[in-house]
């Protein structure tokens, strides 16, 4: 996973999103920082986030809303990625999915309640475990992470110790590409449908308290799939 540092190169094709017109599922700038916050602070130490901010944000603008039997409504948003490159350490190829989600956005704080931040190996259909690590490379697994954001922003988080991320289908229209550095990223955008369940999530650091929670998405919610080539 250490090789999928080379495809920081594509934080140039960032142009490519189109967000143009009026959309209800237009997410606002203020909003996707306090979202990106939250996630940079409790993931500051991670490896494979960084990357993925890069590959990510610049073309997440538009989140579903979905809304639970209880009446809670959470923004939520499917990346999936397919990565073929060559580099000079060799071959990259890494298909894995991200499933970004959040509740609870405070314009006057501009902070977010909780984020979830799911990650599982492979592209729909997916049915992985989720635990406390996660490789692409690993058919099967997966790993989730819940961050708490209070008023005065500070974090919370909790680290996945058992789960499960399903993802039944998704279906995309035709994408636009970009190149540079000798890539090409072509970001089209669709629909998942799935769901998660982090049957257990211990706190970090504190690992004696723990929480429940769970997203469905079946009907279908925003996605966006990238597409990465080429060599350098």
């Amino acid at each position: 996973m250490r090789h999928i540092q080379c495809v920081l190169a594509l934080s140039l094709l960032a142009g490519c999103s189109d967000a143009g017109g009026v959309d209800p599922d237009a997410i606002d700038g203020l909003e996707l920082a306090a979202v990106q916050g939250a996630l940079g602070g409790a993931l500051a130490n991670d490896t494979l986030y960084p990357t993925l901010a890069v590959l990510v944000f610049p073309f997440v603008d538009r989140a579903s809303f979905v809304v639970a039997p209880s009446g809670d409504t959470t923004r939520l948003v499917g990346i999936e990625l397919d990565i073929d490159v060559e580099t000079e350490s060799g071959p990259l190829v890494a298909d894995f999915t991200v499933v970004l989600a959040w509740t609870g956005y405070d314009p006057a704080t501009r902070t977010v309640d909780t984020v979830y931040f799911v990650a599982g190996a492979g592209r729909a259909p997916v049915d992985d475990a989720l635990g406390a690590s996660f490789s692409p490379d690993v058919t099967g697994s997966g790993t989730a992470l819940v961050i708490h954001q209070a008023a005065d922003s500070s974090i919370t988080a909790w680290q996945t110790g058992t789960g499960r991320l399903a993802t039944t289908s998704s279906i995309y229209r035709g994408g636009r590409t970009q190149a540079g550095g000798g890539l090409t990223v072509d970001v089209a955008r669709g629909t998942i449908s799935g769901h998660f369940d982090v049957t257990t999530a211990y706190q970090v650091p504190d690992s004696a308290t723990t929480l429940a929670t769970g997203k469905t998405f079946t009907t279908g919610a925003r996605a966006l799939r990238v597409v990465i080539r080429g060599s350098f």
